[in-house]
């Protein structure tokens, strides 16, 4: 029994540490839709596409960076595209199934960055109005994603991917536009405001 058990502890630990001859790499570049709301304001949808790249060190279980692109504006009259650039780290959950398509599920965290063009603002005190405009500003927030997908690799090592992910964000600030509001105004702009994105992302690329 003894020793019955010690074999089944060491088949368990075969299979949850690769060797580097089990060991391989997704690299993807995708494409597709962002919805998102930021600090209380919706944002039009817009295209945001995604570069990441995942190596396993346990079967099925890799882990990777990211980087995303996208642009999307305000649902405000007036308003112009946003530029947001986000850099992160995920963890992938490949489910084995028979066949070229497998399932997955993904979760990580990253930084991303706001750059809002040159926009005017409408300034009040004592009855009077004036209009300012607000250079450049930036915004820094954390991003949170959780989301899950399928992978087909019809003829190795060419890969097809389609993810769909949730993206809640935390720690929003718009330092220049808000010290602007507050030059102006009485009431003073909350210092950190949430936010969320759904995307959907088709792509392709190589599986090792």
């Amino acid at each position: 029994m003894v020793r019955l058990g010690a074999s089944l502890i060491l088949a368990a630990a075969g299979m949850l540490v690769a060797t580097p001859a089990d060991a391989f790499v997704d690299l993807t570049a995708s494409g597709g839709f962002v919805k998102r709301t930021l600090g209380g304001i919706s944002y039009n949808t817009g295209f945001l596409w995604q570069l990441n790249g995942d190596i396993a060190f346990f079967p099925m279980l890799m882990m990777g960076p990211y980087i995303a692109f996208a642009n999307t504006t305000p649902d405000v009259t007036g308003a112009t595209g946003v530029s947001f650039r986000t850099i992160g780290a995920r963890v992938k959950l490949k489910i084995p199934l028979p066949g070229p398509v497998q399932p997955f599920g993904v979760a990580g965290v990253g930084w991303a960055y706001g750059n809002f063009p040159d926009q005017l603002v409408q300034l009040c005190s004592n009855g009077q109005c004036r209009e300012a405009r607000v250079p450049n500003a930036t915004a820094n927030f954390a991003e949170f994603l959780v989301g899950g997908g399928l992978i087909w690799v019809p003829v190795a090592p060419l890969a097809f991917t389609a993810e769909f992910n949730w993206r809640p964000t935390t720690g929003y600030t718009n330092d220049v536009y808000e010290k602007q509001i507050q030059s102006g105004s009485t009431s003073a702009p909350e210092p950190s405001r949430n936010g969320s994105a759904w995307v959907g992302l088709l792509g392709i690329g190589l599986t090792f």
